[in-house]
């Protein structure tokens, strides 16, 4: 079972048809952007056709393993919300950026509202789209969502410049930058491994042999002509000590 963007996906479907139950992403227009999202992440494999064609075949939810679905979850990113051309240096935004990576929606709203910043007032109008997206496209409470990515990227730099002393002209540049933020949902998956599981059956195996206690083996009475040639060895063996050793005296 993998929790998507608010779907619960079934273990017997396979990958690609469970990424097309997500709302924004069973339209037809999105069939390219869910096989770029399976090819980022690596869940396919190519089987030839008898017309010599390769057509790719992708697993079922239930055989994937935790990494592979955290790795899923990290490259669905939906819902979001995105600005371009921000008046503003990137390395000014991502200073205010920093600061709500990772918290809960309503903590993000708090920090950017009393945040004495000049790239709050434009990452709040921004956090209020991406929270208004989830609500509206995708059915999602704004209490269950946290913050999982903020991206800054520097855009076009217009170049201006301001007249000095001697005819000189100093340059100015005017750079802008663009942003977008991810949000997901807040649920724990639990943290299965199949190889883990095939392997536990003969582990538990080793280890109740190892417990088990060693019991003694009943010894066989010994008889009468047994117990005869044991006396006699041991007698020749006393003898023989009995000499004294490194030659005659």
């Amino acid at each position: 079972m993998l929790r998507l963007v608010g779907v619960t996906i079934p273990d017997n479907v396979d990958v690609y048809s469970g990424l097309r139950m997500v709302k924004g992403l069973e339209t037809k227009h999105s069939k390219g952007r869910v096989e770029k999202i399976l090819t980022k992440a690596g869940l396919y494999t190519k089987k030839m056709l008898p017309s010599g064609r390769f057509a790719k075949q992708y697993p079922k939810i239930g055989d994937l393993s935790w990494k592979e679905k955290s790795r899923l979850i990290e490259l669905v990113d939906v819902p979001r919300a995105f600005v371009a051309n921000v008046r503003m240096s990137p390395t000014k935004l991502r200073l205010v950026a920093d600061t709500i990576r990772g918290k809960p929606v309503d903590e993000a709203l708090d920090i950017l509202t009393f945040l004495n910043k000049g790239g709050s007032p434009v990452l709040l109008k921004l956090l209020k789209s991406a929270i208004a997206n989830a609500g509206n496209n995708h059915e999602l409470k704004a209490d269950d969502l946290f913050v999982a990515q903020v991206l800054v990227d520097g855009g076009p730099t217009m170049r201006r410049f301001m007249a000095r002393a001697r005819g000189r002209a100093c340059r100015i540049r005017k750079r802008t930058c663009s942003a977008k933020i991810v949000l997901r949902e807040k649920f724990k998956m639990p943290k299965v491994d199949k190889k883990a599981e095939a392997a536990q059956p003969e582990t538990g195996a080793a280890e109740a042999s190892a417990k088990k206690p060693r019991t003694a083996k009943p010894k066989a009475p010994k008889s009468a002509e047994t117990k005869a040639a044991v006396k006699k060895t041991a007698k020749s063996a006393k003898s023989a000590s009995d000499k004294p050793q490194g030659g005659e005296e």
